[in-house]
């Protein structure tokens, strides 16, 4: 039962999910009172001030903590870590992990290497927090298969689909074992896991991010409506970055602030969320890039179009590459390094590879309790205006 004395420690709190869900928590959702201390665990060390955190008199108290060693420390190593570096270790009662390591092409040897990762941790807050109540976690659209070309299942995507992976494909995809590992670790102990599902996170990142499709089409549309401005007045066109398949397929995106409230609604309602997958969507209703991509390119004084076939276009990664030094020309030089990482070439082909319908079902979202929907441009209109806060795009 949730009261003033919870401590929730985020994992990976600088990146796309962890932040928002941060930000979330600090916010006092669903209430103030829920939790009193927030522990923020980074790969690196960050200053609050370069988080863009919200302030106020009633926030969590908030340590901010880096250097926990999550990728090659045993169990009892990382509780060791988690007792000399985090404040109240021992009264943590809620753990939100969004931490997931990256192998190259390798995708068995990435999910093996994740799946030794969540066994680590599991096993050390078995020693450190003995009031532990939820472990959330986020699974993804990759567990639904849309990383084969065309998916293999017919949406909406439930969540009972999760587990009727091919067998080869399942060897790729860490989320079904992170369901055993946690259920296994959880057994005859007071807490439980919930996975949190989502297909495109749009939000803000403060520091940049390998894998986030808001920044990328953000610094993208920056540089294009700066080299394309007119002086007659004139509005400048940008096509969508795709085929028409990928600009009318059908999905759900969600938005930060609505991924970190149903995480953490997930962590204080364990009776209803505990051991289950569930979906996470801004609308009930799926969208297609058509129906967002004018109300985009209008924050950037462009017009949205669908895509052109042309062999001289550059894709939006290619694009930013050839103008990123405007961005220091022009005073935004924090825009060079907190781009979007290696997923750069993921992402500038998500327009053509991604045209085929893959939208979630919203059915067991709404069944826990969760009910808060937004129009999905919100989201990409939000994290836009931290990127230009945060000196990221022009």
């Amino acid at each position: 039962m949730a009261s003033d004395s919870n401590h929730a420690i985020v994992f990976g709190a600088a990146g796309l999910l962890g932040w928002a869900t941060l930000h979330q928590l600090l916010s006092g959702y669903p209430t103030s009172s829920r939790f009193s201390r927030v522990t923020a665990v980074l790969n690196r060390p960050v200053s609050e001030s370069e988080l863009y955190l919200p302030a106020g008199a009633n926030r969590p108290s908030l340590e901010i903590v880096s250097g926990v060693n999550l990728l090659n420390a045993t169990g009892d190593d990382l509780a060791k870590q988690l007792k000399e570096k985090v404040a109240d270790a021992e009264g943590i009662t809620h753990v939100f992990y969004f931490v997931f390591a990256p192998f190259d092409e390798d995708h068995v040897q990435e999910c093996n290497q994740n799946c030794d990762m969540m066994q680590r941790l599991a096993e050390a807050m078995n020693i450190v927090a003995p009031n532990l109540q939820s472990f959330v976690y986020p699974g993804g659209s990759r567990g639904y298969g849309v990383y084969i070309p065309g998916g293999i299942f017919q949406p909406p995507l439930h969540e009972s689909l999760a587990d009727t992976l091919p067998e080869d494909y399942a060897k790729t995809v860490a989320y079904p074992w992170f369901r055993k590992i946690l259920t296994e670790a959880s057994k005859r102990r007071a807490w439980t896991w919930s996975e949190v599902c989502p297909d495109a996170v749009i939000g803000f990142t403060p520091n940049g991010s390998a894998f986030s499709l808001a920044l990328h089409w953000a610094q993208y549309l920056s540089l294009y409506a700066y080299n394309n401005r007119e002086d007659n007045g004139g509005t400048v066109e940008v096509p969508f970055p795709g085929n028409e398949a990928g600009y009318r397929s059908l999905y759900t995106p969600v938005s930060g602030k609505i991924l970190g409230r149903i995480a953490i609604h997930a962590a204080l309602n364990p009776e209803q969320c505990g051991q289950k997958v569930i979906n996470m969507l801004d609308k009930d209703e799926p969208i297609s890039a058509s129906d967002i991509w004018p109300g985009i390119a209008a924050w950037f004084g462009l017009k949205g179009v669908g895509p052109v076939e042309r062999k001289d276009g550059l894709k939006p990664g290619e694009y930013i590459s050839n103008h990123r030094e405007l961005f220091a020309e022009n005073g935004k030089a924090k825009a060079l390094s907190c781009g979007v990482g290696t997923g750069s070439s993921q992402l500038d082909s998500v327009g053509w590879w991604l045209g085929f319908d893959r939208h979630f079902s919203p059915a067991r979202l709404r069944s826990v309790g969760f009910t808060e929907q937004r129009d999905p441009v919100e989201g990409w209109l939000e994290a836009f205006e931290g990127f230009r806060e945060a000196g990221i795009i022009f």
